[in-house]
């Protein structure tokens, strides 16, 4: 049996933070700085909650939910995430950056899709959650708030 579009496109963009999730842990893994793991963590705590809420809809439109599995695609991201973290803070920030480049242009791509206004609210709720995730770690990496240097100032 053929899932309904709509629960087809909340599936792919639960998908997604769970992916996100994924990358993440393995940048949390790698971080020694506070301020960036507890800004991490928080985001993760985002893309956690966006699969909780998606898979709320999903549920209701009559789909299966996702867990916090990371499909072949995650996987990757996670593992590539995980080798550039090792080269310090800046790379992990780099690699979640595009990361988070991905997960910006998705939710974009998904406000063109016709949902149910209470589906449209969701995902543009998440749109701007991922919005906020791009715009710290972009500043946090030209601004570098580990580095403790006159530049350091936290963002």
């Amino acid at each position: 049996m053929a899932m309904k579009p709509e629960v087809e496109k909340l599936r792919s963009l639960a998908q997604l933070d769970v992916d996100a999730v994924g990358a993440y842990d393995a940048a949390i893994a790698r971080v020694r700085e506070p301020l960036v793991r507890e800004r991490l963590n928080e985001f993760r705590a985002d893309h956690v909650r966006h699969v909780r809420d998606l898979n709320t809809f999903i549920v209701e439109l009559g789909g299966e939910p996702l867990e916090l599995r990371p499909d072949l695609k995650g996987a990757a991201m996670k593992g590539l995430t995980a080798m550039t973290s090792l080269m310090g803070t800046e790379a992990a920030l780099m690699a979640m950056l595009g990361n988070e480049e991905i997960t910006n242009r998705v939710y974009e791509m998904a406000l063109h899709f016709e949902w149910s206004a209470p589906v449209r609210q969701l995902v543009q709720l998440h749109r701007r959650d991922e919005e906020r995730h791009i715009t710290w770690i972009r500043d946090a990496v030209r601004v570098r708030p580990w580095a403790g240097d006159e530049l350091g100032a936290p963002v």
